[in-house]
Protein backbone atom coordinates (compact mmCIF):
# COMPACT_ATOMS: atom_id res chain seq x y z
CA UNK A 1 0.00 0.00 0.00
CA UNK A 2 3.02 2.30 0.45
CA UNK A 3 3.77 2.57 -3.06
CA UNK A 4 0.34 2.70 -4.52
CA UNK A 5 0.35 6.43 -5.09
CA UNK A 6 -0.03 6.91 -8.80
CA UNK A 7 1.81 5.75 -12.04
CA UNK A 8 5.01 6.28 -11.99
CA UNK A 9 6.60 9.22 -14.37
CA UNK A 10 4.60 7.88 -17.48
CA UNK A 11 2.21 11.21 -16.33
CA UNK A 12 4.89 13.38 -17.20
CA UNK A 13 5.46 12.45 -20.68
CA UNK A 14 2.01 12.18 -21.37
CA UNK A 15 2.27 15.60 -20.50
CA UNK A 16 5.09 17.04 -23.07
CA UNK A 17 2.95 14.87 -25.94
CA UNK A 18 -0.49 16.24 -24.99
CA UNK A 19 0.76 20.08 -24.44
CA UNK A 20 3.72 20.50 -27.39
CA UNK A 21 0.98 23.26 -29.46
CA UNK A 22 1.85 26.08 -29.60
CA UNK A 23 3.19 28.33 -26.47
CA UNK A 24 2.09 25.94 -24.45
CA UNK A 25 4.39 23.37 -25.27
CA UNK A 26 7.38 26.16 -25.23
CA UNK A 27 6.35 26.65 -21.72
CA UNK A 28 7.46 23.32 -20.44
CA UNK A 29 10.30 23.41 -23.17
CA UNK A 30 11.95 26.71 -21.86
CA UNK A 31 11.94 25.44 -18.33
CA UNK A 32 13.90 22.14 -19.56
CA UNK A 33 16.23 24.46 -21.03
CA UNK A 34 16.33 26.51 -18.11
CA UNK A 35 17.35 22.97 -16.37
CA UNK A 36 19.97 22.00 -18.91
CA UNK A 37 21.71 25.43 -18.76
CA UNK A 38 21.82 26.13 -15.03
CA UNK A 39 19.64 28.69 -14.64
CA UNK A 40 18.08 26.43 -12.19
CA UNK A 41 21.16 25.36 -10.61
CA UNK A 42 21.81 22.07 -8.61
CA UNK A 43 20.16 22.45 -5.21
CA UNK A 44 17.66 24.95 -6.55
CA UNK A 45 19.85 28.21 -5.04
CA UNK A 46 19.00 31.31 -6.43
CA UNK A 47 20.74 34.35 -7.08
CA UNK A 48 18.59 36.88 -4.79
CA UNK A 49 18.07 34.38 -1.91
CA UNK A 50 20.35 31.53 -1.79
CA UNK A 51 18.87 28.13 -0.56
CA UNK A 52 15.57 29.76 0.65
CA UNK A 53 12.28 28.41 -0.53
CA UNK A 54 11.17 29.20 -4.01
CA UNK A 55 15.14 29.86 -4.39
CA UNK A 56 14.90 28.50 -7.62
CA UNK A 57 13.20 31.47 -9.43
CA UNK A 58 16.63 32.40 -9.64
CA UNK A 59 16.58 35.58 -11.78
CA UNK A 60 13.05 34.67 -13.25
CA UNK A 61 12.02 36.87 -10.61
CA UNK A 62 11.10 39.95 -12.99
CA UNK A 63 9.68 37.84 -15.67
CA UNK A 64 6.19 37.39 -13.29
CA UNK A 65 5.58 40.95 -13.85
CA UNK A 66 2.46 42.36 -14.57
CA UNK A 67 1.23 42.64 -17.93
CA UNK A 68 4.73 40.14 -18.89
CA UNK A 69 4.28 37.45 -21.38
CA UNK A 70 4.98 34.86 -19.05
CA UNK A 71 2.18 35.96 -16.61
CA UNK A 72 -0.17 35.90 -19.76
CA UNK A 73 0.45 32.39 -20.55
CA UNK A 74 0.25 30.92 -17.27
CA UNK A 75 -2.99 32.96 -17.15
CA UNK A 76 -4.43 31.36 -19.86
CA UNK A 77 -3.32 28.32 -18.91
CA UNK A 78 -5.12 28.39 -16.09
CA UNK A 79 -8.11 29.30 -17.63
CA UNK A 80 -8.39 27.03 -19.60
CA UNK A 81 -6.85 23.75 -17.51
CA UNK A 82 -4.65 22.22 -20.42
CA UNK A 83 -2.03 21.65 -18.03
CA UNK A 84 -4.26 18.75 -16.89
CA UNK A 85 -2.80 16.91 -19.74
CA UNK A 86 0.25 16.24 -17.53
CA UNK A 87 -2.63 13.76 -15.29
CA UNK A 88 -2.32 9.94 -16.36
CA UNK A 89 -5.53 8.50 -16.70
CA UNK A 90 -5.81 6.61 -13.44
CA UNK A 91 -5.11 10.30 -11.49
CA UNK A 92 -7.83 12.01 -13.75
CA UNK A 93 -10.14 9.63 -13.27
CA UNK A 94 -9.51 9.28 -9.49
CA UNK A 95 -9.73 12.93 -8.94
CA UNK A 96 -13.29 12.69 -10.67
CA UNK A 97 -14.57 9.93 -8.34
CA UNK A 98 -12.62 12.07 -5.05
CA UNK A 99 -15.15 14.71 -6.02
CA UNK A 100 -17.73 12.28 -6.30
CA UNK A 101 -17.55 10.66 -3.02
CA UNK A 102 -16.73 14.10 -1.08
CA UNK A 103 -20.61 15.44 -2.58
CA UNK A 104 -21.92 12.17 -0.74
CA UNK A 105 -24.48 12.99 2.00
CA UNK A 106 -23.03 10.70 4.68
CA UNK A 107 -19.51 11.56 4.20
CA UNK A 108 -20.73 15.73 3.89
CA UNK A 109 -22.12 15.44 7.80
CA UNK A 110 -19.34 13.81 9.51
CA UNK A 111 -16.32 12.75 7.13
CA UNK A 112 -14.26 11.77 10.05
CA UNK A 113 -17.23 9.85 11.90
CA UNK A 114 -17.69 8.15 8.33
CA UNK A 115 -14.02 7.36 7.75
CA UNK A 116 -13.51 5.43 11.07
CA UNK A 117 -17.03 4.03 10.70
CA UNK A 118 -16.36 2.23 7.56
CA UNK A 119 -13.30 0.80 9.12
CA UNK A 120 -14.99 -1.30 11.67
CA UNK A 121 -17.80 -2.13 9.21
CA UNK A 122 -15.38 -3.20 6.25
CA UNK A 123 -12.37 -4.39 8.34
CA UNK A 124 -9.04 -2.68 7.89
CA UNK A 125 -7.80 -4.88 4.88
CA UNK A 126 -10.28 -3.89 2.62
CA UNK A 127 -11.11 -0.27 4.14
CA UNK A 128 -7.59 0.50 3.43
CA UNK A 129 -7.56 -0.95 0.03
CA UNK A 130 -10.49 0.61 -0.83
CA UNK A 131 -8.87 4.38 0.33
CA UNK A 132 -5.81 3.67 -1.37
CA UNK A 133 -8.00 4.03 -4.76
CA UNK A 134 -9.78 7.21 -3.43
CA UNK A 135 -9.22 9.64 -0.71
CA UNK A 136 -6.04 8.36 0.71
CA UNK A 137 -4.35 7.90 -2.83
CA UNK A 138 -5.51 11.31 -3.83
CA UNK A 139 -4.00 13.12 -0.76
CA UNK A 140 -1.28 11.09 1.12
CA UNK A 141 1.91 8.76 0.59
CA UNK A 142 3.09 6.04 2.75
CA UNK A 143 6.35 6.63 5.08
CA UNK A 144 8.51 4.02 2.92
CA UNK A 145 11.49 5.75 0.76
CA UNK A 146 10.39 3.98 -2.63
CA UNK A 147 7.08 6.17 -2.70
CA UNK A 148 8.08 9.42 -1.18
CA UNK A 149 10.79 8.77 -3.80
CA UNK A 150 9.01 7.99 -6.43
CA UNK A 151 6.31 10.76 -5.61
CA UNK A 152 9.01 13.09 -5.16
CA UNK A 153 10.38 12.21 -8.90
CA UNK A 154 7.17 12.57 -10.50
CA UNK A 155 6.15 16.15 -8.95
CA UNK A 156 9.57 17.13 -10.07
CA UNK A 157 9.05 15.59 -13.64
CA UNK A 158 6.51 18.33 -14.12
CA UNK A 159 8.21 21.20 -12.75
CA UNK A 160 6.55 20.93 -8.72
CA UNK A 161 8.40 19.72 -5.84
CA UNK A 162 7.45 18.03 -2.45
CA UNK A 163 6.04 19.76 0.79
CA UNK A 164 6.21 16.54 3.28
CA UNK A 165 3.37 17.25 5.57
CA UNK A 166 3.32 14.88 8.95
CA UNK A 167 -0.48 15.01 9.69
CA UNK A 168 -0.54 13.95 13.31
CA UNK A 169 -2.04 16.56 15.69
CA UNK A 170 -3.59 16.30 19.18
CA UNK A 171 -5.34 13.41 21.33
CA UNK A 172 -3.40 9.47 20.62
CA UNK A 173 -5.78 6.83 20.80
CA UNK A 174 -4.79 6.30 24.24
CA UNK A 175 -4.92 10.21 25.19
CA UNK A 176 -2.18 12.16 25.58
CA UNK A 177 1.01 10.21 27.21
CA UNK A 178 4.79 10.79 26.64
CA UNK A 179 5.03 7.61 24.99
CA UNK A 180 2.25 8.97 22.36
CA UNK A 181 4.04 12.30 21.91
CA UNK A 182 8.03 10.30 21.77
CA UNK A 183 6.48 7.92 18.68
CA UNK A 184 5.38 11.33 17.00
CA UNK A 185 8.80 12.59 17.52
CA UNK A 186 10.21 9.77 15.66
CA UNK A 187 7.81 10.01 13.00
CA UNK A 188 8.50 13.83 12.93
CA UNK A 189 12.31 12.49 12.79
CA UNK A 190 11.92 10.09 10.08
CA UNK A 191 9.78 13.28 7.98
CA UNK A 192 12.74 15.25 8.23
CA UNK A 193 14.98 12.72 6.46
CA UNK A 194 12.56 11.39 3.61
CA UNK A 195 11.97 15.53 2.76
CA UNK A 196 16.18 16.14 2.43
CA UNK A 197 16.43 12.69 0.59
CA UNK A 198 13.57 14.01 -1.71
CA UNK A 199 15.37 16.72 -3.80
CA UNK A 200 16.49 20.27 -4.06
CA UNK A 201 14.94 22.82 -2.05
CA UNK A 202 13.65 20.38 0.84
CA UNK A 203 10.81 21.66 3.24
CA UNK A 204 8.38 19.71 5.52
CA UNK A 205 5.38 21.00 7.49
CA UNK A 206 4.91 20.15 11.36
CA UNK A 207 2.15 20.59 13.95
CA UNK A 208 3.65 21.13 17.44
CA UNK A 209 -0.07 19.39 18.62
CA UNK A 210 2.53 16.44 17.78
CA UNK A 211 4.89 16.77 20.09
CA UNK A 212 3.42 18.79 22.79
CA UNK A 213 0.28 18.54 24.88
CA UNK A 214 -2.72 20.72 23.06
CA UNK A 215 -4.04 20.86 26.77
CA UNK A 216 -1.44 22.31 27.49
CA UNK A 217 -1.15 24.43 24.34
CA UNK A 218 -4.54 25.96 25.52
CA UNK A 219 -3.97 26.83 28.86
CA UNK A 220 -0.59 28.95 27.78
CA UNK A 221 -2.78 30.35 24.87
CA UNK A 222 -5.06 31.73 27.73
CA UNK A 223 -2.57 32.96 30.28
CA UNK A 224 -1.15 34.56 27.32
CA UNK A 225 -4.36 36.41 27.02
CA UNK A 226 -4.56 37.83 30.64
CA UNK A 227 -2.70 41.50 31.37
CA UNK A 228 0.42 39.66 32.92
CA UNK A 229 1.16 38.24 30.16
CA UNK A 230 2.47 34.23 30.25
CA UNK A 231 6.20 35.35 30.65
CA UNK A 232 7.47 33.57 27.55
CA UNK A 233 9.21 36.44 25.10
CA UNK A 234 11.19 34.64 22.64
CA UNK A 235 14.78 34.51 24.45
CA UNK A 236 13.02 32.62 26.95
CA UNK A 237 11.01 29.79 24.89
CA UNK A 238 14.71 29.73 23.11
CA UNK A 239 16.55 28.80 25.79
CA UNK A 240 14.40 26.32 27.10
CA UNK A 241 14.32 24.80 23.51
CA UNK A 242 18.33 24.88 24.43
CA UNK A 243 17.96 22.67 27.26
CA UNK A 244 16.56 24.90 29.90
CA UNK A 245 14.17 23.52 32.89
CA UNK A 246 10.99 25.32 32.05
CA UNK A 247 9.85 26.72 35.96
CA UNK A 248 6.69 28.98 35.15
CA UNK A 249 4.60 29.56 38.31
CA UNK A 250 1.20 28.99 36.80
CA UNK A 251 1.92 25.78 35.58
CA UNK A 252 1.92 22.54 37.60
CA UNK A 253 5.20 20.70 38.13
CA UNK A 254 4.21 18.19 35.95
CA UNK A 255 2.50 20.65 33.38
CA UNK A 256 6.41 21.85 33.58
CA UNK A 257 8.18 18.75 33.32
CA UNK A 258 6.29 18.01 30.41
CA UNK A 259 6.82 21.53 28.33
CA UNK A 260 10.41 20.72 28.81
CA UNK A 261 10.14 17.42 27.02
CA UNK A 262 7.86 18.83 24.13
CA UNK A 263 9.92 21.68 23.72
CA UNK A 264 12.87 19.25 23.77
CA UNK A 265 11.19 17.37 21.09
CA UNK A 266 10.25 20.07 19.02
CA UNK A 267 14.22 21.07 19.52
CA UNK A 268 15.49 17.57 18.05
CA UNK A 269 13.58 17.75 14.37
CA UNK A 270 14.49 21.22 14.09
CA UNK A 271 18.23 20.52 14.96
CA UNK A 272 17.67 17.51 12.27
CA UNK A 273 16.11 19.45 9.87
CA UNK A 274 18.77 22.73 9.97
CA UNK A 275 21.03 19.72 9.45
CA UNK A 276 19.89 18.30 6.72
CA UNK A 277 19.04 21.27 4.69
CA UNK A 278 15.57 20.86 5.50
CA UNK A 279 12.85 24.22 6.16
CA UNK A 280 10.58 23.33 8.61
CA UNK A 281 7.04 24.84 7.86
CA UNK A 282 5.23 24.90 11.17
CA UNK A 283 1.45 24.65 10.66
CA UNK A 284 -1.20 26.79 12.35
CA UNK A 285 -4.00 24.93 14.22
CA UNK A 286 -7.01 25.88 15.75
CA UNK A 287 -7.38 29.82 16.78
CA UNK A 288 -7.82 29.57 20.44
CA UNK A 289 -4.41 27.09 20.31
CA UNK A 290 -2.47 29.55 18.13
CA UNK A 291 -0.66 32.34 20.47
CA UNK A 292 0.70 29.53 22.25
CA UNK A 293 2.29 28.00 18.96
CA UNK A 294 3.26 31.04 18.12
CA UNK A 295 5.38 31.75 20.98
CA UNK A 296 7.04 28.37 20.90
CA UNK A 297 7.69 28.81 16.57
CA UNK A 298 8.95 32.23 17.75
CA UNK A 299 11.54 30.16 20.06
CA UNK A 300 12.54 28.47 17.73
CA UNK A 301 13.11 31.30 14.96
CA UNK A 302 15.34 32.98 17.85
CA UNK A 303 17.71 29.86 17.83
CA UNK A 304 17.12 29.45 14.02
CA UNK A 305 16.62 32.40 11.83
CA UNK A 306 19.25 34.51 12.75
CA UNK A 307 22.44 33.33 10.52
CA UNK A 308 21.76 34.06 7.21
CA UNK A 309 18.80 35.16 4.60
CA UNK A 310 17.50 32.43 4.89
CA UNK A 311 14.55 31.19 6.64
CA UNK A 312 15.21 27.59 8.31
CA UNK A 313 11.77 27.94 10.55
CA UNK A 314 8.27 29.50 8.95
CA UNK A 315 4.80 30.40 10.68
CA UNK A 316 1.60 29.99 9.09
CA UNK A 317 -1.24 32.63 9.14
CA UNK A 318 -4.34 31.74 8.71
CA UNK A 319 -6.65 34.42 6.47
CA UNK A 320 -10.22 33.31 7.34
CA UNK A 321 -9.47 34.62 11.00
CA UNK A 322 -10.62 38.33 11.34
CA UNK A 323 -7.10 38.85 13.63
CA UNK A 324 -4.85 37.71 11.70
CA UNK A 325 -4.25 40.84 9.33
CA UNK A 326 -3.08 43.05 12.81
CA UNK A 327 -1.36 40.16 14.30
CA UNK A 328 1.24 39.43 10.93
CA UNK A 329 1.39 43.40 10.62
CA UNK A 330 2.86 42.59 13.90
CA UNK A 331 4.93 39.85 13.32
CA UNK A 332 6.98 41.13 10.50
CA UNK A 333 8.01 44.39 13.02
CA UNK A 334 8.80 42.28 15.65
CA UNK A 335 10.54 40.01 13.47
CA UNK A 336 12.13 42.76 11.41
CA UNK A 337 13.27 44.69 14.64
CA UNK A 338 14.73 41.19 16.30
CA UNK A 339 17.49 41.23 13.45
CA UNK A 340 16.09 37.15 12.05
CA UNK A 341 14.59 35.84 8.68
CA UNK A 342 11.09 35.49 8.17
CA UNK A 343 9.21 32.98 6.37
CA UNK A 344 5.68 33.13 6.20
CA UNK A 345 3.36 30.94 4.31
CA UNK A 346 -0.42 32.28 3.76
CA UNK A 347 -3.00 29.88 3.78
CA UNK A 348 -6.84 30.48 3.96
CA UNK A 349 -7.59 28.29 6.93
CA UNK A 350 -8.35 24.26 7.01
CA UNK A 351 -10.96 23.99 10.43
CA UNK A 352 -13.32 26.24 9.14
CA UNK A 353 -16.26 23.29 10.71
CA UNK A 354 -14.54 23.58 13.89
CA UNK A 355 -13.88 27.04 14.68
CA UNK A 356 -17.81 27.75 14.18
CA UNK A 357 -19.18 24.46 16.03
CA UNK A 358 -16.80 25.48 18.79
CA UNK A 359 -18.03 28.97 18.58
CA UNK A 360 -21.70 27.91 18.99
CA UNK A 361 -20.88 25.42 21.94
CA UNK A 362 -19.68 28.56 23.86
CA UNK A 363 -22.03 31.20 22.53
CA UNK A 364 -19.96 33.24 21.32
CA UNK A 365 -19.01 34.91 17.55
CA UNK A 366 -16.95 32.80 15.53
CA UNK A 367 -13.07 34.03 15.18
CA UNK A 368 -13.75 33.31 11.78
CA UNK A 369 -15.20 35.73 8.84
CA UNK A 370 -18.67 34.76 7.97
CA UNK A 371 -18.14 34.46 4.29
CA UNK A 372 -15.96 32.77 1.84
CA UNK A 373 -15.70 36.75 0.21
CA UNK A 374 -14.65 38.17 3.30
CA UNK A 375 -12.02 35.22 3.67
CA UNK A 376 -10.67 36.36 -0.10
CA UNK A 377 -10.78 39.94 0.44
CA UNK A 378 -9.14 39.16 4.07
CA UNK A 379 -6.50 36.91 1.98
CA UNK A 380 -5.87 39.66 -0.73
CA UNK A 381 -5.14 42.45 2.04
CA UNK A 382 -2.65 39.76 3.84
CA UNK A 383 -1.06 39.29 0.57
CA UNK A 384 -0.50 43.01 -0.39
CA UNK A 385 0.85 43.64 3.21
CA UNK A 386 3.49 40.57 2.93
CA UNK A 387 4.33 41.89 -1.09
CA UNK A 388 5.16 45.37 0.55
CA UNK A 389 7.24 43.85 3.10
CA UNK A 390 9.38 42.27 0.67
CA UNK A 391 9.53 45.19 -1.48
CA UNK A 392 11.73 46.81 1.42
CA UNK A 393 15.10 47.53 1.43
CA UNK A 394 17.01 44.71 2.86
CA UNK A 395 14.12 42.10 3.31
CA UNK A 396 14.97 39.06 4.77
CA UNK A 397 11.25 37.79 4.46
CA UNK A 398 10.25 34.89 2.54
CA UNK A 399 6.89 34.10 1.20
CA UNK A 400 4.30 30.78 0.59
CA UNK A 401 1.51 31.80 -1.13
CA UNK A 402 -0.41 28.97 -0.57
CA UNK A 403 -3.48 29.15 -2.17
CA UNK A 404 -6.09 26.99 -4.25
CA UNK A 405 -7.71 30.41 -5.47
CA UNK A 406 -6.86 31.63 -9.06
CA UNK A 407 -7.39 34.99 -8.17
CA UNK A 408 -4.99 35.09 -4.87
CA UNK A 409 -2.42 33.10 -6.91
CA UNK A 410 -2.28 35.55 -10.21
CA UNK A 411 -2.21 38.56 -7.95
CA UNK A 412 0.89 37.04 -6.49
CA UNK A 413 2.66 36.35 -9.67
CA UNK A 414 1.73 39.92 -11.05
CA UNK A 415 3.36 41.54 -7.80
CA UNK A 416 6.53 39.17 -8.40
CA UNK A 417 8.89 42.52 -10.48
CA UNK A 418 8.17 44.26 -7.59
CA UNK A 419 9.72 41.98 -5.01
CA UNK A 420 13.10 39.94 -4.66
CA UNK A 421 13.77 37.53 -7.05
CA UNK A 422 13.25 33.86 -5.14
CA UNK A 423 11.60 35.44 -2.25
CA UNK A 424 8.37 34.25 -3.25
CA UNK A 425 6.84 30.17 -3.88
CA UNK A 426 3.48 28.79 -4.20
CA UNK A 427 1.68 25.81 -2.32
CA UNK A 428 -1.55 23.58 -2.90
CA UNK A 429 -2.36 20.16 -1.72
CA UNK A 430 -1.34 17.56 -3.15
CA UNK A 431 -5.08 16.38 -5.27
CA UNK A 432 -5.90 19.53 -4.97
CA UNK A 433 -5.61 22.54 -7.58
CA UNK A 434 -3.78 20.59 -9.93
CA UNK A 435 -4.36 22.90 -12.28
CA UNK A 436 -2.62 25.86 -11.08
CA UNK A 437 -0.17 24.17 -10.10
CA UNK A 438 0.55 22.87 -13.34
CA UNK A 439 0.49 26.12 -14.84
CA UNK A 440 2.50 27.64 -12.88
CA UNK A 441 5.06 24.89 -12.59
CA UNK A 442 4.85 24.63 -16.43
CA UNK A 443 6.02 28.73 -15.90
CA UNK A 444 8.94 27.84 -14.20
CA UNK A 445 7.46 29.17 -10.77
CA UNK A 446 8.68 27.66 -7.60
CA UNK A 447 5.54 25.47 -6.77
CA UNK A 448 5.10 22.88 -3.54
CA UNK A 449 2.53 20.15 -3.09
CA UNK A 450 1.57 19.46 0.15
CA UNK A 451 1.48 15.94 0.71
CA UNK A 452 0.56 14.26 3.62
CA UNK A 453 2.76 10.96 4.94
CA UNK A 454 1.43 7.97 6.65
CA UNK A 455 -0.94 5.17 6.67
CA UNK A 456 -4.81 5.49 6.38
CA UNK A 457 -5.14 5.48 9.95
CA UNK A 458 -2.94 8.26 10.93
CA UNK A 459 -4.09 10.39 8.21
CA UNK A 460 -8.18 10.43 9.15
CA UNK A 461 -8.43 13.67 10.14
CA UNK A 462 -6.56 15.17 7.49
CA UNK A 463 -8.07 13.65 4.84
CA UNK A 464 -12.04 14.28 6.64
CA UNK A 465 -10.87 18.06 6.34
CA UNK A 466 -9.85 17.09 2.91
CA UNK A 467 -13.16 15.93 2.28
CA UNK A 468 -14.93 18.92 3.97
CA UNK A 469 -13.16 21.23 1.33
CA UNK A 470 -13.94 19.65 -1.28
CA UNK A 471 -17.19 18.72 -1.00
CA UNK A 472 -18.80 22.80 -1.60
CA UNK A 473 -19.27 24.75 -4.72
CA UNK A 474 -17.18 27.24 -3.44
CA UNK A 475 -13.76 27.50 -3.03
CA UNK A 476 -12.77 26.53 -6.89
CA UNK A 477 -13.74 23.16 -5.78
CA UNK A 478 -16.58 23.56 -8.67
CA UNK A 479 -14.49 25.04 -11.38
CA UNK A 480 -11.45 22.14 -10.59
CA UNK A 481 -14.18 19.07 -11.19
CA UNK A 482 -15.36 21.12 -14.45
CA UNK A 483 -11.52 21.15 -16.08
CA UNK A 484 -11.13 17.43 -15.17
CA UNK A 485 -14.66 16.55 -16.84
CA UNK A 486 -13.43 19.21 -19.54
CA UNK A 487 -9.71 16.73 -19.79
CA UNK A 488 -11.74 13.63 -19.88
CA UNK A 489 -13.73 15.03 -22.89
CA UNK A 490 -10.67 16.12 -24.70
CA UNK A 491 -9.16 12.48 -24.47
CA UNK A 492 -11.99 10.88 -25.17
CA UNK A 493 -12.75 13.03 -28.27
CA UNK A 494 -9.18 14.40 -29.25
CA UNK A 495 -10.60 15.49 -32.84
CA UNK A 496 -12.64 17.91 -31.45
Amino acid sequence: MEGSMGQGLSGGRCMRQGVTKGWRGSLWRSMEQRRSMGQERPGGKSVGQEGSVGGSMGQQGSEGGEGSPLQQQVEVMVREGRALAVLGWWELLRGLLVFALCSHPRLQQDPEAFLRASRRVLGAHLWRALLSVSLWGQFAVGRSPAAVQELGQRLRARGLRPLLALPIEGEGPDGEGEEWFEQNCGAALQCVGLAAASGPEPAMQLKITALVSQRLCEKISLRLAEPEGAGLNPEEVAAMLGGQVPGLTWLSPEENEHLGRGLRRLERVAQAAVSQDVQVLVDAELSHLNPALTALTWGLMWRHNRDGSRARVWHTWQAYLRATESQLRAHLAQVGGAGLSCGVKLVRGAYLAQEQGRARARGCPAPTWDTPEQTSASYERCLRLLLSALARPRSRLSVMVATHNEGSALAALRGLSRVPPGSVCFGQLWGMGEHLSLALGAGGLPVYKSVALGPPEVTIPYLARRAVENRGALGGARRERQLLWAELGRRLRPWA
